[in-house]
């Protein structure tokens, strides 16, 4: 067994293998993002590359810092061009592992984000652009009533008169917006994952391994930084900067005031639970019945999106009726937030967000735009389906005050708030009501807490603008547990692009200082020329906002520039 200090010390560990893990992960390898280059950039830097094998001209500098020797890049197994990255995700071996599983169990056919909603760094419409590529433009679906505000009053009639719907309420979005509102198929969204996995070079570099803890060392040079060491599953990792990409980070649990006891059927939707059996959603006792044509009750708790789905499939595999019980009212949303949020004023709403005068505040700020679970359009119209048709009884404002299991017919009887009258024995249980958000709950920060400490509100880490843990402690969180820093977009694969954003600029920064080499001067760390010529440019660099962009666009017009 190797001794820690010879173990591989990667520059960058990501810890999750979700949407925000594979964003930071692309982001990190993409030298010209969509956030800094036009289109008209783009092909222009593309067109250079493409040609480059043609050039006959001199190679030459714009920059000061001096050419990258071999024995000058990072050492050890690397990916994107010299920066070495490694992921780990406690679920599979493979990005978007949980994703896909969920997806699967709940047979989700189509997500509920928009277009521009993904983890791309490139191209802002590089999910529409890859199903047009690939010929797949028919799994894209409508979101129907966002759309529409530019038509005069006379042109929304007659199209309404077309096509036979109701009006629509009025809505902050125009005609033109409307190739970005629509959906991907998760079919489509999945091969589009694996397609920027591949373009990046980043499909193998994900390990099955659960991180345990996590410890920080500083470097005695101020300005170099320091070291993580992570106790895992499968051993013990090494890295200079860790982002930690792995959504709430709390296994789902049930909630406090929970009447359940934990000796009966009972579950959290989002536990990957009942391994051993084919079916992930249902345990065995109910599949069983399911099996044999007796009549089964299920018993959903929770108003959002993934209640609304649980129903359906569950109706789907054979259960007779599901029975959906919430706190409060149904809320019916096409995005998970307000649209504002979502839609061409977003930056309006994101100012106010960001120019707030304390993350309280923030906080409230972002407790109001997502405002609890709600269902989409699509679902409402399902679950009136099933309601119409018998399968589902939906009850509003009720809360569950009691509940015994029965052991000899392994159902529940439950008690509730208003009573509800004629309530049958429910095979099972399952709580579709979201997660606990704890930063300080987390087992794996622990010994970084007790360190280094970090304030916390809403149970919401106080990240720096950069989202690292501070100044001194290159740690990084995306997702959900920086919506203190993001906004109510955190949580969501906006979130995660944005959050990519932020992190790539400064890992750019803390890698560009390099560290000392056996001479005690400056070691470039490799993170420089995008494929490792002698172009002056700085591509990396250039990339993340920290060289400037427009000597880009003069590549091909000088043929020599002298060294400073």
């Amino acid at each position: 067994m190797l001794a820690v200090e010879d173990i591989h010390i990667h520059d960058v560990l990501i810890v999750g293998g979700g949407p925000c893990g594979l964003a930071v992960a692309a982001r990190l390898c993409e030298s010209t993002p969509s956030s800094l280059f036009t289109d008209s950039e783009h092909q222009r830097y593309h067109w250079m590359k493409a040609s480059s094998a043609r050039q006959t001209s001199k190679s030459f500098k714009t920059s000061r810092r001096s050419l990258t020797a071999s024995d000058r890049l990072v050492q050890g197994a690397s990916c994107c061009s010299g920066l070495d990255i490694a992921v780990l995700d406690a679920h599979g071996g493979e990005w978007m592992s949980a994703w896909n599983e969920r997806f699967k169990k709940l047979e989700i056919k189509y997500l509920r984000s928009p277009m521009f909603f993904h983890p791309d760094p490139r191209d802002r419409d590089g999910l529409r652009g890859y199903a047009w590529k690939e010929g797949r433009d028919h799994e894209l679906k409508e979101i129907h009533g966002v759309i529409g505000k530019e038509l005069s009053k006379h042109q929304r009639k007659q199209k309404m008169k077309k096509s036979g719907k109701s009006k629509q309420e009025t809505t902050f979005l125009d005609e033109r917006d409307r190739p970005d509102y629509f959906r991907p198929s998760t079919a489509l969204f999945k091969s589009f994952c694996e397609d920027i996995a591949t373009r990046y070079d980043l499909a193998d570099i994900v390990e099955k391994s659960e991180v345990n803890s996590i410890d920080y060392k500083p470097n005695e040079c101020p300005d170099c930084p320091g070291e993580f060491t992570l106790q895992t599953s499968t051993g013990i990792k090494r890295a200079r900067i860790v982002v930690f990409a792995a959504g709430a980070a709390l296994n789902p649990a049930l909630p406090s005031d929970c009447p359940f006891s934990d000796e009966g059927s009972i579950t959290h939707a989002l536990i990957p639970s009942y391994l051993s059996s084919n079916d992930k959603l249902l345990p065995p006792h109910m599949v069983q019945k399911i099996s044999r044509k007796q009549r089964t009750n299920l018993l959903v708790v929770g108003g959002g999106l993934t209640s609304a789905q649980i129903a359906d499939a569950a109706l789907k595999r054979g259960v007779t009726k599901v029975y959906q019980i919430m706190r409060g009212p149904l809320k019916v949303k096409d995005f998970d937030m307000e649209l504002g949020w979502v839609a061409k004023f977003k930056n309006h709403f994101l100012a106010r967000y960001w120019s707030a005068d304390s993350d309280e505040e923030r906080l409230e700020m972002y407790k109001e735009a997502r405002n609890g679970g709600s269902v989409n359009s699509e679902y409402h119209h399902i679950l009136k389906t099933h309601i119409s048709k018998g399968g589902v009884s939906l009850h509003e404002y009720i809360n569950i005050t009691s509940a015994s299991w029965n052991t000899g017919s392994q159902s529940w009887e439950v008690e509730t708030s208003p009573e509800l009258l004629n309530l049958p024995a429910f095979d099972h249980v399952i709580y579709a009501t979201g997660f606990d958000i704890n930063f300080e709950k987390i087992e794996a920060v622990q010994p970084l807490i007790k360190k280094y400490g970090i304030e916390t509100v809403g149970g919401f880490p106080r990240l720096t603008h950069d989202l690292s843990w501070s100044d001194e402690v290159p740690f990084f969180v995306t997702g959900r547990l920086a919506s203190l820093r993001m906004g109510p977009a955190s949580p969501n694969l906006e979130g995660a692009r944005m959050g990519a954003e932020r992190i790539a600029w400064k890992v750019g920064e803390l890698l560009g200082r390099g560290e000392p080499d056996t001479k005690g001067e400056r070691r470039d760390s490799g993170y420089s020329s995008i494929d490792g010529r002698t172009e002056g440019v700085d591509f990396r660099r250039l990339g993340l906002g920290i060289e400037n962009q427009f000597d880009v666009l003069d590549l091909g017009g000088s043929t020599s520039d002298s060294d400073d």
